[in-house]
């Protein structure tokens, strides 16, 4: 004790110091407090995280004074959390909304909340707002004395208070097992758990909260009637209390001294600690009810001493304070004793009245318990429920993603083997072209591999020498420069040249690469809303040094505002295709425009140009998606692929593809856009 002594008399000094400095700021702290967030608040507009912090603080200032303003403003403060979408301060919103439910005693509403920050809490895997919840839901059920499932969920928040490196928050779990220990009958656990918490407290100079786990100390050695030690902490509380002036909490040490001593029969000594109770509430404005109580110890201490007038008296004059207050249990715990004393004094009548009044209202209270518990299974069922319903989510999410990998190896396997057995039948076909009775069935089959194999040797070839050809020019380039063969004019002429030949190897890539994903049918269809005049200024934008060589006139006539829902990605390459085409085979100095037309259920797109148009037997083989490579009016290079693979792209989406064409007066290629019925948006 005389570490402690030394230790809150060093603490006092340095409060009466501060106190005595600061006293004018000191006064209506509370309410200056509450002032000064409201003003904050009333500057702060913006919805946003410093919003949610003032609501929740100034929430918190009201809840000692005036619990239904501390809850209009946590909810305030949650419905801008939820309006902003930041989790943390949802948590945050949610813990003091908790917190208030719980003083309102609205247990239901309280398990709600907390179970609602818990669910937040796990899905963003932050362990502090989980044991933050899971002590929010132990307290709850502390309160309705559901020891039980108190300590089950502050056994979950236990972890994640022993990893924290704050003193505080590990003694405040451990006090709260001690209390739920003690409340199912645990004492060993009990008493352990509250003297680690004591340790912490002590060891980090939390003196008030280690008076106050004294008391819960004491009332663990009362339990096991061992007298002596709960004397000796309950006297430390009182030691620490009274050297700290807080003359509320002597009294309420004194109080449950004096209870103790009730119980032990020794009233006289009860009388003393009632007396200095009822002594230091009058120097505080402290409630009727908790004034009232301290006096009906009295009335105990008088009964036992057979004061029956004295003891009826104060019965009497008290309870219907601490009835107003509506405590129940020390309702019920004083009509037995006002029953008693008036059935000692003969009033017969009185005592039956005071008997059915405490029918009465244990009824009523078991009633209301039981409503509460129910109220509480309820909350348990949807919350196990919700909890089976993502642990069925998850098991499903699991074998979804395993039958996507079990398709994607099954394509991967069907794809090698589709390979293997293309060629291997391709044998076949070489092996068995003399038996003519076999080549009628096998006709139809034949022409179509011939058709794609036509396609793929073709491609090969034009991949073989349109990708050597301007990587020999690039290292030519390269050897020349090195070496100093060539001057700046010559390379930048050079350089001219391979800037276009590179150009026309990507084009070719890209439309290569699209045609591979094709043939496989892994093409997937995204179809979202975006702005056709800026996917038509992107795609313009590639083919600004083309169309600068040749002197065209572009004009993109698509409207600014026009938007339409259809596949992105597949739509920029048909516009990229077609507008390569037009750049290609238009001579210089003429005109390209783009147009686009809304129609009802559709939008129409137009590429026109004044090049040298399209022959009428070209236009057929591109029918028939046959294998077509011409050169532009520059001579530029073609891969062959753009409109067919335009075609095909356009066929996926639904959509049509329409050439307009004369030879030399130009050409119009006209697409369709159709939206479906719900986009996605970009």
């Amino acid at each position: 004790m005389n570490v402690i002594y030394i230790k809150v008399r060093l603490l006092k000094l340095c409060f009466l110091l501060v106190w005595a400095l600061a006293f004018p700021c000191f006064l209506h702290a509370q309410q200056k407090a509450i002032d000064s967030i409201a003003a904050l608040l009333q500057q702060h507009t913006t919805e946003d995280s410093v919003k949610v912090d003032l609501l929740k603080t100034l929430s918190s200032y009201y809840q000692a004074v005036n619990l239904s303003k501390s809850e209009y403003y946590a909810l305030q403060a949650l419905q801008t959390a939820e309006k902003i979408k930041d989790n943390n301060a949802i948590c945050q919103s949610l813990s003091q909304l908790g917190s208030v439910y719980s003083w309102q005693r609205a247990s239901a509403k309280a398990l709600n909340t907390y179970f609602r920050e818990r669910e937040i809490a796990i899905k963003m895997k932050d362990e502090y707002w989980q044991q933050d919840a899971n002590l929010g839901i132990g307290y709850v059920y502390e309160l309705e004395n559901d020891w039980d499932k108190a300590l089950t969920y502050t056994m979950k928040a236990l972890p994640y208070a022993e990893k924290s490196d704050e003193p505080f928050v590990k003694a405040f779990a451990y006090t709260n097992l001690g209390s739920e220990y003690l409340g199912v009958k645990n004492i060993d656990k009990a008493e352990y758990y509250l003297k680690l918490a004591s340790k912490l407290y002590f060891d980090n100079d939390y003196i008030d909260q280690y008076a106050n786990n004294e008391i819960n100390l004491a009332k663990v050695f009362v339990a096991t009637k061992q007298y002596d030690s709960a004397k000796f902490h309950f006297n430390n509380a009182d030691s620490i209390f009274t050297i700290l002036d807080e003359p509320y909490q002597v009294a309420d040490v004194c109080q449950q001294i004096g209870d103790m001593y009730v119980q032990l029969g020794n009233f006289k000594q009860a009388k003393q600690y009632y007396d200095r109770t009822i002594e230091n509430y009058n120097k505080n404005d402290v409630a009727e009810a908790d004034y009232a109580l301290a006096v009906m110890g009295l009335g105990v201490v008088a009964l036992s001493e057979k004061k029956y007038d004295t003891a009826s008296s104060i019965f009497h004059k008290e309870f219907s304070k601490v009835k107003a207050a509506n405590i129940v249990e020390q309702q019920l715990h004083y009509l037995k004793y006002m029953a008693k004393v008036d059935s000692v004094k003969g009033n017969y009548l009185e005592a039956y009245q005071h008997m059915q009044e405490y029918t009465n209202l244990n009824d009523s209270f078991n009633n209301e318990e039981r409503a509460k518990a129910a109220q509480r299974m309820i909350v348990e069922f949807e919350v196990q429920k919700k909890d089976k319903e993502n642990e069925q989510l998850k098991i499903q999410n699991g074998l979804e993603r395993q039958r996507v990998i079990i398709v994607g190896i099954m394509g991967i396997i069907l794809f090698i083997v589709g390979i293997f057995l293309a060629s291997m039948y391709r044998q076949k076909i070489i092996a068995l072209d003399s038996l003519k009775e076999q080549q009628a069935t096998t006709e139809a089959k034949n022409k179509e591999l011939a058709v794609i194999n036509a396609i793929r040797d073709k491609l090969l070839s034009m991949i073989a020498h349109d990708v050597r050809a301007p990587l020999t020019s690039l290292q030519n380039t390269l050897y020349l420069t090195r070496e100093k063969i060539i001057n700046e004019e010559e390379f930048a002429y050079l350089s001219q040249i391979l800037d276009n030949d590179i150009r026309h190897l990507i084009s070719m890539l890209d439309n290569t690469l699209l045609w591979a994903r094709e043939q496989i049918h892994v093409l997937n269809i995204d179809k979202v809303k975006f702005n056709l005049h800026h996917l038509s200024e992107d795609v313009l934008g590639l083919y600004n040094q083309s169309v600068k060589d040749k002197g065209l006139e572009v004009s993109n006539e698509i409207p600014p505002e026009l938007e339409v829902v259809s596949d992105r990605e597949i739509i920029h390459t048909v516009f990229r295709n077609l507008i390569s085409n037009a750049i290609k085979f238009t001579p210089p100095g003429k005109k390209i425009s783009l147009h686009a037309y809304p129609m009802p259920g559709e939008v129409m797109v137009h590429i026109q140009d004044e090049g040298s148009g399209i022959s009428y037997g070209i236009l057929e083989k591109i029918s028939r998606k046959e294998f077509i490579s011409t050169r532009g009016t520059n001579n530029e290079k073609g891969t062959g692929l753009g409109l067919m693979f335009s075609y095909d792209l356009l066929a996926k989406l639904n959509e049509s593809l329409t050439i307009k064409t004369e030879p030399d007066e130009g050409t119009t290629v006209i697409f369709s856009i159709t939206p479906p019925e719900e986009p996605k948006t970009v």
